[in-house]
């Protein structure tokens, strides 16, 4: 009897589940299907295809949009943590994001959705749920920068200058020229492996090349060598402003100094590994 009931219970669920589905799916026209590609990865030169896919989400006039995943065989959070931040951007526009799987996922993306890395971070400030991998916030908190010492020490780093003027750069230059104005925040993610730390900062900002076009600067130069031009100090701000544009040449610094060891950028339609 207690295993009819068991079986009952589960049957049931499962109808609600295929109900829900096509009550909020399966009849709707106002609804988008977007297929991720099966190496979804935010590394050249398969990111490539990733940023093209998440354009759709902004792009699609209609309200209901649905991630496909069931396709995708290579996956991590560096690329979740760049959805999650893409979904959010559309939330004013009244438009929901789902991710969603036509086939049985992957190991990869079974692990990296329901199996976060030991050691990451759990801080996360808007989204319900503090189990969140990843932090997303509008502003700097002594917190964020808390939790990455904490982590440091654990690998024997006791020196945190650097490091906290990298993540303050970066955070200030997403408020300052990303988000400002924007019903979005910045997003972060960091883990310790194997005696190094993984860090994620995602904006769904202007972007650094399309501040610099927008401000005149570079119209000549091609995207990769303006890019290196801005990381290695030979232009000044995008705002044009005397005594600006000085932190993301010291991130250059740092990277070209090997403090950072594999450092990828993705900014508007380019990604690439500098120095």
């Amino acid at each position: 009897m207690i295993i009819i009931i068991e079986i009952g219970i589960i049957i049931i669920l499962i109808a609600l589940i295929i109900w829900e589905y096509i009550f909020r799916f399966g009849k709707n026209k106002n609804k988008r299907i977007i297929r991720l590609p099966r190496i979804c990865l935010m590394e050249p030169p398969y990111s490539i295809k990733l940023i093209k896919c998440l354009k759709k989400i902004v792009r699609t006039r209609k309200k209901i949009i649905i991630l496909d995943i069931g396709n995708v065989l290579s996956f991590n959070f560096e690329s979740y943590i760049v959805i999650m931040a893409q979904a959010e951007k559309v939330l004013d526009s009244n438009k929901n994001v789902y991710l969603w799987a036509s086939s049985p996922l992957s190991q990869m993306v079974r692990k990296t959705l329901m199996n976060p890395a030991n050691g990451s971070s759990t801080f996360h400030q808007h989204l319900t749920g503090e189990d969140s991998i990843f932090v997303r916030q509008s502003d700097i908190t002594v917190q964020v920068l808390d939790k990455v010492e904490k982590d440091l020490r654990r690998i024997g780093i006791r020196d945190f200058y650097d490091l906290n003027t990298l993540i303050t750069e970066v955070i200030g230059n997403a408020i300052e020229h990303g988000i400002k104005g924007k019903n979005i925040n910045w997003w972060m993610y960091h883990y310790v492996e194997r005696g190094k730390m993984t860090f994620v900062f995602v904006d769904m900002g202007i972007g650094i090349l399309s501040s610099y076009r927008k401000a005149g600067i570079g119209k000549n130069t091609k995207d990769v060598d303006l890019i290196l031009d801005v990381f290695k100090g030979r232009v000044g701000s995008s705002t044009r402003q005397r005594g600006r544009g000085k932190g993301i040449p010291q991130i250059g610094h740092m990277a070209e100094n090997n403090y950072i060891s594999d450092f990828v950028l993705t900014t508007n339609r380019l990604t690439l590994r500098l120095f």
